[in-house]
């Protein structure tokens, strides 16, 4: 027997169920969770490794479940070291399941022979073939495309219940494909495959409350509440954040969504108000949280401080006859001068000037900022002495949700 590559493919089960505060089941609360079905290989001997899967069946005792009925066409050689979703967020219900089924509609491998490399497939039409292919011989694959692959399950049955169960299913092709005895030309496969690497999921309950004598503003004239912000949870090793509209479940004030079905390890968990809101959260955001196997995290986040947003813009232009001078040869322009902003007790920001319209006023905009005061400066570039027709830093003092600002205009520019 040629010695394959140690695994064909790998498949990741994720069974979660997910249940509603009233104590019923809902499949799929967040809309992110459900079954998922991962496909991934390890490296081999192959010039290709071709399969079509044209049906998946979760099997249990009420009866079967489709997970996939549109079949799905990997060339495994491109998953190595890479992970393939076939099926995501699948609505599976409760219950107890005994075996997984996969349906193979067709497949082919290319390996090298002594005398070149050759195509095994399971039919020479199979619609999976490149262009062209020049079939050597046959792949047998005896009863795959009717009854399917039956894989046991770990233990011999699963129980779907909260949070999400990982199953790694191991497909050993070392031991699944060999040539026909005798001179055939045929591949026959016969499958071994193993379920092991059970893991379950976790949830994360995130919720919102106000802080003592917090009130939520206005906001184009309607009132801010806690359902007009969004929560997010994004693995820390990154990845796909997922999102969720928080309610308050409990009428007691507090805003809260349960992400279901995680897989444990590290989350950024993250709130984040409407547009023109300026909100500070206790603790500080995003904050990284622990989800653990079987369990459900819980994390409160308190808004210490909600205001309407404002912005203070300066703008700066050349006073009538006034040029900028030449720096080391190298013409200066007001594209190279900065903003700065100090708020009363914090650190300074910088904006740098453009001139959006192209009518020589550059302007540079600090938004989303709090009520209170501030001191902007303007900072030149090196190599030149400015004088304006201000005296810098301008006291600024910014109302909530106010839009404030300061003409600058250069009076005098030279070299030092």
């Amino acid at each position: 027997m040629l010695r394959m590559f140690s695994r064909l493919l790998s498949l990741a089960l994720v069974l979660p169920l997910f249940a509603c505060a009233d104590g019923t089941t809902s499949p799929r609360l967040n809309g992110d969770g459900g079954f998922t079905l991962l496909l991934t290989d390890a490296p081999g001997d192959f010039d290709a490794a071709v399969v079509t899967i044209s049906e998946i069946k979760l099997h249990g005792e009420g009866g079967d479940v489709v997970l996939l009925d549109d079949p799905y066409t990997v060339d495994l050689l491109d998953l190595r070291n890479e992970v393939a979703t076939v099926v995501q967020g699948f609505e599976v219900p409760a219950g107890r399941y005994t075996e997984v089924r996969l349906v193979l509609e067709g497949a082919y491998i290319e390996v090298e022979t002594e005398t070149g490399s050759r195509i095994y497939a399971s039919s020479p039409d199979y619609e999976g073939l490149p262009a062209g292919a020049d079939v050597a011989g046959t792949l047998h694959m005896p009863s795959m495309g009717q009854s399917g692959l039956k894989v046991k399950l770990p233990g011999g049955h699963l129980d779907i219940g909260e949070g999400e169960t990982v199953v790694l299913i191991d497909f050993d092709v070392e031991e699944s494909f060999g040539h026909q005895a005798g001179n055939s030309g045929r591949w026959v496969m016969h499958p071994v495959i193993r379920a092991t690497d059970v893991t379950f999921g976790g949830n994360l309950l995130a919720r919102l409350q106000l802080g003592d004598g917090v009130v939520l503003p206005e906001l184009l004239g309607e009132l801010v509440t806690l359902a007009d912000f969004t929560v997010t949870v994004t693995p820390a090793g990154g990845g796909t954040p997922k999102v969720g509209e928080l309610i308050d479940v409990d009428e007691d004030g507090i805003f809260e969504f349960m992400f279901k079905g995680l897989v444990p390890g590290q989350y950024a968990l993250d709130f984040v108000g409407p547009e023109g809101l300026v909100v500070s959260f206790s603790p500080l955001l995003p904050l990284t949280v622990n989800v653990f196997e079987k369990q459900t995290t819980t994390e409160t986040v308190t808004i210490a401080a909600a205001d309407l947003a404002g912005s203070i813009t300066a703008t700066l232009e050349l006073g009538d006859g006034i040029t900028l001078p030449d720096v080391g040869g190298n013409a200066v322009t007001l594209a190279q001068f900065q903003a700065e902003l100090t708020p009363n007790g914090g650190s300074a920001t910088t904006v740098t000037f453009t001139d959006a319209d192209s009518d020589g006023v550059f302007e540079a905009t600090f938004a989303n900022l709090v009520a209170g005061d501030y001191s902007l400066a303007v900072l030149a570039p090196v190599g030149i002495v400015v004088d304006y027709d201000v005296v810098l830093p301008i006291a600024v003092t910014l109302a909530a949700g106010a839009d404030e600002t300061e003409a600058i205009v250069v009076t005098e520019a030279e070299l030092p």
